[in-house]
């Protein structure tokens, strides 16, 4: 109800923005405009539902629904409005923006030609304001023929970037995150970026990643990597789920995920019960592990045992503990060897909050007292435990006294030695160290948790161990420089340090030097660093020379190079103020990266012979006109001292100079003049080349296409009046009916074919004799069905984006939503409401039961011989089920799809129930209903009267009011439900009319009609007895 009443205020904000916008254009800033601090992708979610709205209110006229197909199948005239960029080829290697306007498109579509190519390390970013912090997307890697979709039709381009990775390094022998076995990395992983990722984990042969939209992405060999069928891929693969994930991790040959509806799935090996699947020997299909309704916080696998933690502080543990590990004990008090069920283990007065499971032994730590503490149980041998002993194994989880007053708060461990960090960046580890894996110089086995000194002037602010190595990100404390340094063992390239096989002290990892790290996640033998972002407004405007009036290095903001006075260079905001003259500068307003620098050379340069003899001053007039805002240039003019041939002469007033270019695709100097040129004169021209390092590889070309909101399609009708006209011609004065026959026709077509309604053919063929059924379109041609076909299709796409909004608990009156949902529902496919119901029902299904309920079908057949119905519902087969629930209640019934809430056994019949009985009780049952046999339902009044049609229907018996009536049928609707959920369907002919009561939808004159005839009949002649003659006074 709260995520209703803010979807609510949301619509209404949006509308009156679009209210003030209509009415005073320049009062609102536009998205992605300078300055604009506007997530245009969670903006467009509140527009999309604004529209959706409105929409929904006024279908099936809506004018923009029509449009919006109209363009859909026009593709020459969304070709005309295509926008096409070129962008350098052997581009220019200096971070560079400008701002891209499609005008009047609500998103666009940018498809990259086939010839594209960056060099290695470069990719381009989009974002909706000019320093790309908000909406960005990355394109890197192989760009060429790649296509994505933006959510905005004004947006900055940003070009070469760098950063916002996911890198991978180490073994990859079983294709761990590359195809190519022999590629070790580092290597930036295409398909994934630092915005989007939310945890990474993996074995010594599989790797697994959840995004943030819930998706999971397997890639290696192995059950575990939970790709069913092949069990292995040499790409990153999507895994199915039936929803999102939230949680995951991996263990040796196994891994646990937790859906967003807290359902928790073990893939791979069981052994020792690690996955808490009892018997079951687990595989490459996820299997559902029932522990309750619990809600996850964190999860780890270790290489025999599993560790989860709840959202209020609860441990469960399951599989091997052999040393004690699960701090699991039986009645007597004595240690389990093994359990195969997870088991909540009870740690005393505190919570569990963070969980790390490894060879033999657990770490956890607890909130107790306002203090996170650090407790370990399991295997003793090399100092694993950090209690300084190696005598006895923990079997009960103990306090490491070493880091009692560390307040720790992340744990990393995967085999044999373990680091952790403190709140304040502190890094300590202990255990194994006979690959360095310790960081301490040396190769020694540590009993008790020791702080790496190494990084005494950092702070850690990531860390991961794989078997035997161990990664970290810390930050200098003196000039914030983020770095990643790896040690332990280095074969195949484990740690991405080329040379040594064990390094026992941090050592830096050069790949990272010019990127600026953030995360790291180890698996067994390999690891991902996640990236930040360029800086870009940062890297854009920081100039690596010093401000010859403040002193200051590096400039920050625009600089200005006075050519005429040795080259010398200034803050742009300084040199404003300082109210030097000089009458031509040069104007560098993105930074220049190389290195070998071509200023241009006027030394021999006269301004008298150049510039017209007037004072420099606020006023002066250039008598020209701005290339980019088209106003007159006064004061200042910045001149394009790059032209060529395909690149016109370009003027700019200072306002457009600092501004960020409008479809300028090169880095640009500019002449900053004081005084108006002579006429015929010229400044001298330079190639980029003097100031841009170049690329080695051809850049990019990209093609945008625009796609329309409302207010687009507005200006596409405006413009292609005539072709819109012709295309929704027929569609005038459209009777509802039409679209509700319509629905109902595709709805029986897409089960038919046993396909999802949006992958019938835009271009479907309908059936003559299904047509030929339904009166309000019987007349129509298959090219206006193919019209509104296309029309609900996006009609139904929209409305999608509105079903999490709707209150379907509440009266259609109660809500906005919940009433206009009532009013379109028939204009909406099945297969769009059943996903959201399917889903809501698999939430709260049971599992599959073993109630088995005799029934004496010869005892049934006996009693309906008589001729009565069965009032007690007692004898019959529905009336002998109905006795087995009627105490114990109906929960059974919720069951999951294909399942069946009981089983039935035939008194005196050699039956063992596969499925065959239930279905011929069930059946039986139905049979009854519609037979007289029970007093449940009575024929329709026109199947009484053989009248109208739909005579074969059934309705509910008005005279059948008793208690145990109502209990019957109260036990009819748990069938109903069952049915629903089971997907076993029952025989009941039941009228619409009972249907649309069931789910509170408006009865309309037709159903009651469909049910009794003659009573209609009698009614239109009491409404028109006025005709007949009949008034007040006769």
């Amino acid at each position: 109800r709260r995520t209703q009443i803010v979807s609510e205020i949301l619509i209404n904000l949006n509308r009156l923005r679009a209210a003030i916008a209509k009415a005073h254009p320049n009062s609102i800033l536009p998205i992605g405009a300078a300055g604009g601090k506007i997530d245009v992708i969670k903006y467009k979610n509140i527009e999309n539902l604004a529209d959706v709205v409105e929409i929904m209110q006024t279908y099936p006229e809506h004018k923009s629904l029509v449009a919006a197909t109209w363009l859909q199948v026009s593709n020459e005239l969304i070709k005309n409005e295509q926008k096409a960029i070129d962008g350098d080829h052997f581009y220019y290697k200096s971070l560079h923006s400008y701002k891209v306007t499609v005008p009047h498109a609500s998103e666009v579509t940018i498809k990259f030609s086939e010839d594209c190519q960056t060099d290695t390390g470069d990719s381009l970013m989009l974002s909706s304001d000019p320093n790309g912090e908000l909406s960005a997307e990355k394109v890197s890697g192989n760009i060429a023929k790649k296509s994505l979709t933006y959510s905005a039709g004004t947006f900055y381009l940003h070009f070469p970037t760098k950063g916002a990775d996911i890198v991978a390094f180490g073994q990859n022998d079983t294709y761990n995150f590359h195809h190519d076995t022999a590629n070790s990395g580092p290597v930036c992983l295409d398909e994934f970026n630092c915005w989007n990722t939310q945890h990474i984990d993996g074995s010594d042969t599989h790797t697994w990643i959840l995004n943030k939209q819930g998706e999971l992405w397997s890639c290696g060999t192995g059950t575990q990597t939970a790709l069913s069928g092949s069990n292995s891929s040499k790409v990153f693969t999507q895994v199915k789920v039936k929803d999102r994930v939230k949680l995951m991790a991996c263990g040796m040959n196994n891994g646990i995920y937790v859906t967003e509806s807290n359902q928790i799935y073990g893939v791979g090996s069981n052994q020792d019960g690690k996955l808490g699947l009892q018997w079951n020997q687990g595989g490459a299909n996820p299997v559902l592990i029932d522990i309750g309704k619990k809600v996850i916080k964190d999860i780890s696998c270790g290489p025999t045992f599993t560790l989860l933690t709840t959202i209020d502080g609860q441990l469960f543990v399951a599989g091997n503990n052999e040393f004690g590990q699960l701090g699991v004990h039986d009645e007597t008090g004595n240690k389990m060897h093994s359990i195969n069920t997870f088991r909540h283990v009870r740690i005393k007065d505190a919570k569990v909050i963070k969980v790390a499971a490894g060879l033999g032994f657990s770490l956890i730590i607890i909130r107790q007292k306002g203090k996170n503490i650090v407790q370990v149980a399991g295997d003793k041998t090399g100092g694993k435990l950090g209690l300084g002993d190696e005598t006895t194994n923990a079997t009960t989880f103990t306090t490491i006294p070493a880091l009692e007053n560390a307040n720790i708060v992340s744990i990393h461990t995967k085999k044999k030695h373990s680091v952790v960090v403190s709140h304040t960046g502190k890094i300590y580890s202990w255990g194994a160290n006979d690959q360095g894996q310790l960081g301490h110089g040396d190769f020694e086995t540590r009993l008790t948790p020791k702080v790496i000194e190494f990084f005494k002037d950092m702070k850690v602010i990531s860390a991961g161990t794989g078997n035997a190595s161990t990664v970290v990100v810390a930050v200098n404390k003196a000039d914030q420089e983020h770095k990643v340094f790896a040690f332990g063992q280095n074969t195949h390239n484990r740690l991405g340090v080329r040379g040594k096989e064990k390094i026992n002290k941090p050592t830096p990892i050069e790949f990272f030097d010019d990127k600026r790290p953030a995360k790291v996640y180890c698996a067994s033998n390999h690891t991902f660093v996640v990236t930040e972002p360029m800086q870009i407004q940062k890297i854009r405007e920081t100039h690596n020379f010093q401000c010859q009036l403040s002193g200051i290095k590096p400039i920050f903001g625009a600089m200005i190079v006075d050519v005429l006075d040795g080259n010398k260079t200034y803050s742009a905001a300084e040199f404003e103020k300082s109210g030097l003259k000089s009458p031509v500068t040069i104007f560098v307003k993105e930074a220049i990266a190389s290195k070998d620098i071509q200023w241009p050379d006027l030394t021999a340069f006269h301004p008298e012979e150049y510039f017209e003899d007037v004072k420099p001053g606020a006023d002066v007039d250039f008598k020209l006109t701005c290339s980019a805002t088209g106003k007159p240039i006064t004061g200042v003019c910045y001149v394009n001292m790059h032209m060529t041939s395909d690149e016109p002469q370009e003027y700019l007033c200072s306002e457009a100079a600092h501004a960020i270019s409008e479809n300028q695709v090169s880095p640009t100097l500019y002449y900053r003049i004081t005084r108006p040129l002579k006429s015929g004169k010229m400044l001298p021209v330079l190639p980029r080349t003097h100031f841009f390092a170049q690329s080695e590889t051809y850049g990019y070309n990209i093609t945008i296409t625009p796609h329309y909101n409302e207010q687009g399609h507005e200006y596409m009708m405006n413009k292609y009046s005539e072709s819109f006209e012709a295309f929704s011609s027929d569609m005038k004065n459209l009777k509802p009916e039409a679209d509700e026959q319509l629905v109902d026709m595709i709805n029986y077509i897409s089960q038919k074919l046993e396909k999802d309604v949006f992958e019938l053919s835009d271009n479907i063929t309908f059936p003559k004799e299904e047509v030929s059924l339904r009166s309000a379109i019987e007349k129509a041609s298959n090219d206006f069905l193919k019209k509104r076909f296309l029309i609900l299709k996006a009609f139904n796409t929209k409305f999608k984006s509105l079903l999490p909004y709707i209150d379907f608990s509440a009266k259609k009156e109660a809500t906005r939503l919940r009433n206009i949902y009532s009013n379109a529902s028939v204009y909406i496919f099945w297969d769009v409401k059943s996903e959201l119901f399917d889903k809501l029902l698999a939430l709260d299904a049971k599992p599959a039961t073993n109630i088995k309920v005799k029934v004496n079908r010869m005892r049934a057949a006996k009693f309906i011989g008589k001729g009565k119905p069965d009032h007690t519902g007692e004898y019959t087969v529905f009336g002998q089920i109905y006795q087995y629930f009627k105490t114990s209640g109906f929960n059974s019934f919720k069951v999951a799809k294909d399942q069946n809430p009981f089983n039935v056994g035939f008194i005196g019949e050699a039956s063992i129930d596969a499925g065959g009985p239930y279905r011929e009780a069930v059946s039986q049952m139905c049979t009854e209903l519609q037979s007289g046999a029970l007093p449940l339902l009575i024929p329709s009044p026109n199947q009484k009267n053989d009248s109208g049609q739909f005579r074969e229907k059934w309705v509910l018996n008005p005279t059948a009011n008793s208690l145990i009536h109502t209990k019957m049928y109260e036990f009819l609707g748990a069938l109903m439900g069952c049915s629903i959920r089971s997907k076993n369907f029952l025989n009941l002919d039941l009228p619409s009319m009972v249907w649309k009561m069931l789910v509170d939808v408006a009865v309309t004159r037709k159903d009651l009609e469909h049910i009794d005839r003659y009573l209609i009949q009698c009614l239109d002649d009491v409404i028109n007895i006025h005709k007949k003659g009949v008034d007040e006074n006769s």
